[in-house]
């Protein structure tokens, strides 16, 4: 019962800071605060699983606004290349959780395609730092050390002629790029330095 109550102040809160009836008159519907309002609604008709609903929605849409100021972090497309719609996705439990952010990058006069995404909030990023321990302790499992920019990364050959690369910037943002049918280990690496590394981590 004193967790319901929390929750109920804590939506009253946000409803009295999102609901100035000057600004109401002249601001642009935002589906945040529409969602929140609803989410005040619910609770006050005493219906906190419709409540909880809302609020679930709010949280998705400022997870999407998250993952689109990410993106924007990421180069365009490399002269020659498109690059397709961004997507997000959950992280499985079993591989850390968290986020990550997806977009496909292609050659359009050849079959290069270089795979992106960007990792956030998952375990699974600081396993991959220990890899830099050590030249031996990264060599181990098939990676040598690189830089891209003032980046380590970790850069392993797949087959004969294609790479993947990690670049975790802080414990919990990665990036992760995997070539395919032949992209280069240049191209891929050049790809890393045009980050905006600064606004990436600013929009984790």
């Amino acid at each position: 019962m004193k967790k319901l109550r929390a929750f109920g102040c804590l939506l009253l809160m946000m409803f009295v800071a999102t609901s100035n009836p000057v600004q109401a008159q002249t601001a642009k519907a935002d589906p945040f605060e529409d969602a929140l309002r609803d989410a005040v609604k619910q609770y006050r008709a005493g219906k906190p699983a419709e409540a909880r609903v809302a609020l679930d929605k709010a949280k998705a849409l400022l997870d999407k606004a998250k993952s689109e100021e990410m993106g924007s972090a990421l180069p365009d497309p490399p002269t020659g290349w498109v690059a397709e719609e961004m997507k997000t996705e959950d992280v499985p439990a079993l591989y850390g959780g968290g986020k990550v952010l997806k977009k496909l990058y292609k050659n359009k006069t050849g079959q290069e395609e270089m795979q992106v995404e960007v990792f956030y909030g998952s375990s699974f990023i600081k396993l991959i730092r220990g890899l830099f321990a050590s030249e031996e302790v990264a060599k181990s499992q098939g990676f040598e050390i690189k830089r891209a920019g003032g980046e380590k990364a970790l850069v392993k050959k797949i087959g004969d002629k294609n790479f993947e690369i990690n670049m975790p910037l802080e414990e919990n943002v990665m990036v992760k790029l995997t070539g395919r049918d032949g992209t280069t280990e240049d191209l891929m690496l050049k790809f890393l330095r045009d980050i905006d590394r600064r606004a990436l981590l600013h929009a984790k």
